[in-house]
């Protein structure tokens, strides 16, 4: 007497009874040992050590984001609170042994609604309590999109200024049209 088994799926229901589901082997102990010798396998390994990495990390736990790899290639989804947080994540995954790449599904939302003129408030104070930036910088924020305006003394004061700007909530992308000028140096 045969039993019957549900379907696991819709595509399963035209099978007939007894015959195998999709890309499952007739025999059990060559299905084990495909995937032994899958490079799923090592990626359930990443997977883990990922997932642990966001988990344990002090700036992210709170997030609950999710983490898959596939061929090596890390994906992570989920939501942050600013740019900033986004940008940590890629610097974090690509930094894990064995990842080859990065795929970003990290949404960028904050708690209730945040005007551009809220954001650009934000990123002057920011600005202002930063002594390359020295009154020589502006920002004007258009729908989440902070442009940075003026001139900087050097490459690694423009990027520590757009970094400050990525961290002020409902930054969705900088866009940095900032100058450098040695002479500022100086001053």
């Amino acid at each position: 007497m045969q039993r019957f088994r549900e379907p696991e799926t819709q595509w399963d229901q035209h099978r007939p009874p007894g015959s195998p589901r999709p890309r499952e082997s007739r025999r059990p102990d060559t299905q084990a040992k495909a995937k032994l010798q899958s490079p799923a396998h090592s990626n359930d390994g990443l997977q883990g050590i990922l997932q642990q990495t966001l988990r344990r990390d002090v700036n992210l736990r709170g997030y609950g984001l999710e983490a898959n790899v596939i061929d090596n290639v890390a994906r992570v989804q989920g939501v942050v609170d600013t740019l900033a947080e986004k940008m940590y994540i890629r610097e974090l995954v690509t930094s894990i042994p064995g990842i080859t790449g990065y795929e970003d599904g990290v949404s960028i939302s904050t708690d209730g609604a945040i005007t551009d003129n809220q954001v650009e408030m934000e990123i002057s104070e920011e600005l202002d309590a930063y002594p390359a930036s020295s009154g020589n910088v502006g920002v004007q924020v258009c729908d989440g999109t902070a442009y940075l305006m003026g001139k900087v003394p050097s490459k690694e004061a423009e990027a520590e200024i757009i970094r400050l700007a990525s961290s002020a909530r409902g930054v969705i992308q900088v866009i940095s049209q900032l100058r450098i000028d040695p002479e500022l140096e100086d001053q």
